[in-house]
């Protein structure tokens, strides 16, 4: 490995992907009725797993299943064997490797991930990882692929020209940084004035990397190697390597409805569902692509069953309005924790996702929350939608299709019995002692961490309540050894509303702890 290499310099903020966990692909599946592995007993492979930020999390809520990583950059590697090592994780191994070295030692595996890889390498190490996943996936295994596609890619390429040029005969990593956020600060100012399409498309890319990790901009905008793709294109490639396309992660995709009546319209001549997915991507210009591939001896269903839905376990990070209605077919507006606005409209579908809001972090089939979701329906006097379980399925589908829903094959489990004096799991404490920014949940998503909630992880150890807690943290704000958090006036505030401040503060912070999966009782520690 080179001196040069830009990951021994800045490593790539490797988080969890959602979209990439074995609970979600063997949803999708299953759904297209291929027997896929059970997620709890899998065996999983990451290509170009960076420092691990997907995959150990995997590890560590999966304790009975296996992972392997593999990735160029021995610093990134060395890295997560560290966090690893800390953990005292056996399920997992990290390896430094090149793809084009790669083969059937490595043996066969339930699920291939290689998420931002394709469009980021030279063509003979994309020809290689196709070629790899074919060889190494099981007969009903399935290979998680992301990359750039056109026609959309080209907005965010015209920006990566700009940044290319600014940054041009400049080798120093953090020097090219500080050209491109140069080079984004003079752009700023320079289209802040003009109406064109383009102009409002780069003040809001500037807007996006200002706020994103640097090494977004690094190694998205300022690789030597970035190439986008159309989707008819990289069917055909695959295809070559005799990979079928399965679906994409977001179900939604797949259907014109998603893109309006409109679209739905100009699209319903055409028969071939590959070339609708094309048209498609067409219309929405999109410009990231997170595909799911099979083997192309394994033998899919041409269509979505709503059967093998049904038997699905699920849960739910929506937050839930003030008041919902449970008597009426009126939309009720829950909120991702983006504050994305999401309408349900089925009283019993409203009550199925009040009761996974209270059951977080756990997902459980149906059959488990049904009785707690009728129940609040004849609490509230709407007995009669308790029964009508065929349209409380399809919104569910829907809302599992735009990701507003977390499925998998069988119940998971993660609540603790925590007590007044609750604890962070290791992993999150190992995580936030690293200088991590954010936590990885039960759920395999980013929690993210300011000061305040960062120093809590740490001191949530079993031994003290909230109120100690709170009392802790106020002692070492005052003592300038913890950074305020934002909208906190040490100055105007007395000491009395401080202490309530940061008792309200510790309670919610658990809360929240505890909603993702990321306490456990002391005793586990």
């Amino acid at each position: 490995m080179s001196g040069s290499d830009p990951y021994d310099q800045f490593s790539y903020e490797s988080i969890p992907f959602q979209d990439s966990h074995p609970r979600h692909l063997a949803c999708l599946g299953r759904l297209f009725e291929l027997p896929a592995a059970e997620p709890e007993f899998c065996r999983v492979l990451e290509l170009g797993c960076a420092t691990g930020g997907n995959l150990i999390p995997m590890a560590w809520y999966q304790p009975r299943a296996q992972f392997i990583g593999i990735d160029l950059s021995a610093n990134q590697i060395r890295q997560g064997q560290a966090l690893i090592s800390e953990l005292g994780l056996t399920n997992i191994e990290l390896r430094q490797g090149n793809i084009l070295d790669l083969g059937a030692e490595l043996g066969g595996f339930d699920y291939i991930i290689a998420h931002g890889v394709y469009s980021w390498v030279p063509e003979p190490v994309r020809e290689r990882l196709l070629s790899l996943a074919r060889e190494l996936l099981n007969p009903s295994g399935l290979f998680y692929l992301s990359f750039n596609t056109l026609p959309g890619w080209r907005m965010r390429g015209m920006l990566r020209d700009i940044l290319r040029h600014s940054c041009r005969g400049i080798s120093d990593v953090r020097n090219r940084l500080g050209a491109a956020y140069a080079a984004l600060t003079r752009l700023e100012t320079a289209v802040q004035e003009l109406q064109a399409l383009s102009a409002r498309y780069l003040r809001e890319e500037i807007k996006y990397l200002r706020a994103a990790h640097p090494s977004y901009l690094l190694y998205e905008y300022l690789a030597e190697e970035n190439r986008a793709f159309l989707f008819s294109e990289f069917l055909q490639t695959a295809h070559h390597h005799r990979l079928d396309y399965l679906c994409d992660t977001q179900l939604s995709y797949l259907f014109p409805s998603t893109f309006g009546e409109a679209t739905e319209r100009a699209l319903e001549d055409i028969a071939d569902d590959m070339e609708l997915e094309q048209w498609l991507d067409f219309v929405s210009t999109r410009n990231f692509r997170r595909s799911v591939l099979c083997r192309d001896d394994a033998t899919p269903a041409a269509e979505l069953s709503l059967d093998a839905f049904a038997e699905f376990s699920f849960g739910s990070d929506l937050t839930p309005p003030k008041r919902v209605d449970l008597r009426h077919h009126k939309p009720s507006v829950f909120h991702q924790p983006d504050a994305t606005p999401v309408e349900v409209r089925h009283p019993l579908s409203k009550a199925l996702l009040l009761e996974m809001h209270e059951r977080q972090p756990d997902l459980l089939h149906l059959r488990e929350l049904l009785p707690g979701a009728e129940q609040r329906l004849f609490a509230a006097g709407g007995r009669e939608h308790a029964q009508a379980y065929d349209g409380c399925l399809m919104e569910l589908f829907s809302l599992f299709a735009h990701r507003a829903l977390t499925a998998t094959p069988t119940d998971s489990c993660f609540s603790d019995s925590m007590g007044p004096a609750p604890c962070t799991n290791r992993l999150a404490k190992a995580q936030v002692r690293r200088g991590y920014t954010y936590v990885a949940t039960a759920r395999h998503t980013s929690l993210d961490l300011d000061s305040l909630s960062a120093r809590l992880v740490l001191l949530l150890d079993g031994k003290r309540n909230s109120e100690e807690l709170a009392g802790l943290l106020m002692n070492e704000l005052q003592a300038g050894t913890l950074e305020p958090p934002p909208g906190l006036s040490l100055k105007s505030w007395s000491q009395e509303k401080l202490r309530t401040r940061f008792e309200q503060s510790c309670r919610e912070l658990i809360g929240l702890f505890s909603r993702q999966g990321v306490l456990t009782s002391a005793s586990a520690e």
